[in-house]
């Protein structure tokens, strides 16, 4: 009871906190993301990445030394998904882990025989389960200061947060039972269409990835919500909807 107290005091105190002047500059140049929220957010932002950036743990790999900027760019976008009311900052995670580039990761992967085998897979970015995501700095670095539909920052924290209900399909935790009746009705159709246009080679706003699993389809959303929200409001109105009522943001309108 103690710690908690404590814990939460010294949360109220860090989202009370504004980034010094310097530190905030030096925010917006490496993810200029982060500049574009209005004015009314902006305490609430950075009060969050001071959260972040105070209970989670940083750790380099592949003889990568983390600075205070590579922290920064991390926490800045990740805060990004935690103003709404009531976030709980990530409670699952504990550890950040950036490579320098990208990094190799081995999948176990069944033949219809029933032996296993290896597929080693190069990725940018990916989100464990168990309380850690491991980001490559040179796809942050170059992904967090252009608009092109990709970021892995907010790809991976999204689905941290799509795991905190233990199934990661796609569907974050909801406590307002409207917007959790909502979801799947927004979703699904969506994801099915994008899938049905893949197949017929038609134009798409989501890559070809997120037509894997309804969990690559939430993650690839939440970048589009922030990258091109115009875009993402036009063609899949009801997934915009659902996502800024729990987000609490309204990017396409500038809140």
């Amino acid at each position: 009871m103690v710690f908690g107290w404590g814990r939460g005091r010294r949360r109220r105190e860090l989202l009370a906190t504004l980034l010094p002047d310097e530190q905030r500059a030096r925010l917006h140049a490496l993810a200029p993301l982060t500049a574009r929220l209005p004015g009314h957010l902006r305490a609430r932002h950075e009060g969050v990445a001071q959260v972040l950036l105070a209970e989670k743990r940083f750790e380099g790999a592949g003889g990568l030394e983390v600075d205070d900027d590579m922290r920064l760019a991390v926490a800045g976008q990740a805060a990004l998904l935690q103003l709404r009311a009531g976030a709980d900052f990530y409670p699952g995670l504990h550890s950040i882990v950036i490579y320098p580039t990208v990094f190799t990761v081995a999948h176990e992967r069944p033949d219809e025989d029933g032996l296993v085998h290896l597929d080693e897979d190069e990725l940018s970015g990916e989100s464990w389960g168990h309380g850690t995501v491991v980001l490559a700095w040179d796809d942050v670095r170059r992904e967090s200061k252009r608009r092109d539909g990709y970021n892995v920052v907010l790809h991976e924290f999204a689905h941290q947060l799509d795991d905190q209900t233990g199934e990661g399909d796609g569907t974050p935790v909801l406590h307002d039972r409207a917007l959790a009746a909502r979801w799947p009705t927004a979703f699904q159709p969506a994801f099915e269409a994008h899938a049905r246009r893949l197949k017929r080679r038609r134009e798409v706003l989501f890559d070809e990835d997120a037509a894997e699993s309804p969990a690559e389809f939430f993650a690839t959303a939440v970048e589009l919500f922030f990258e091109f929200p115009c875009d993402l409001k036009r063609e899949y109105a009801a997934v915009y909807e659902v996502l800024a009522a729990w987000l609490e943001l309204d990017p396409a309108a500038g809140t």
